[in-house]
């Protein structure tokens, strides 16, 4: 930070100076002179949490799951559109009840075996979309862009073709013979019409 966050040491009333050669002033002095802890100090001088860093890539999976597959610009459109949340309701206040105290809730977290709290905030307010909404249709139709309209698939499209298997399937009479062996001749019959 640069400097000292305590006042003066004149104006602090009815504090005790460390005596020298006491006990703690000896340990102070074995933590301070500590070439170990003095390596380190400067990390622990300029320390900077990760914590919002972390939740905004947690938010951003809210948008962006890993679990599916997004072309480049549905995912940068995604994640900017987890940003404009994450921003928007950053700084919510939290919730206080009747006598004015703040609401807490606990967590669990199983990899510490412990648990947390955490202070409850208030419902999310998306009151900036259509303001957002707004400007877009603007900016477009003061470009002369206009909105995109719908396209049809060509003919030639390749995602007309649905799921394509990486093999060629076999014959449908080769499918009946490896099912026939393995037992499931009642069920093909009765789906066949066969007795």
């Amino acid at each position: 930070m640069g400097n000292c966050q305590h006042d003066h040491l004149d104006d602090q009333q009815g504090k005790q100076w460390i005596e020298k050669d006491s006990r703690s002033h000896k340990a102070l002095v074995e933590i301070v002179l500590n070439k170990r802890w003095q390596k380190d100090v400067h990390k622990y001088l300029h320390f900077r949490s990760t914590a919002l860093l972390e939740s905004f890539q947690n938010h951003i999976l809210m948008y962006a799951s890993k679990r599916q597959a997004f072309s480049y610009k549905v995912y940068e459109a995604r994640v900017l559109l987890a940003a404009l949340d994450y921003n928007f309701h950053l700084n919510r206040p939290a919730i206080r009840n009747a006598e004015g105290q703040l609401i807490f809730k606990r967590k669990y977290n199983k990899n510490a075996r412990r648990y947390s709290v955490y202070s409850l905030k208030s419902e999310k307010g998306y009151e900036y979309i259509p303001v957002l909404q707004s400007k877009i249709i603007n900016e477009r139709f003061a470009r002369g862009v206009g909105m995109p309209r719908t396209r049809s698939m060509r003919d030639d499209d390749p995602r007309r073709l649905g799921l394509v298997p990486p093999i060629a399937p076999p014959p449908i009479s080769e499918l009946v013979q490896i099912q026939v062996s393995r037992g499931l001749v009642s069920e093909l019959n009765t789906a066949t019409g066969l007795q």
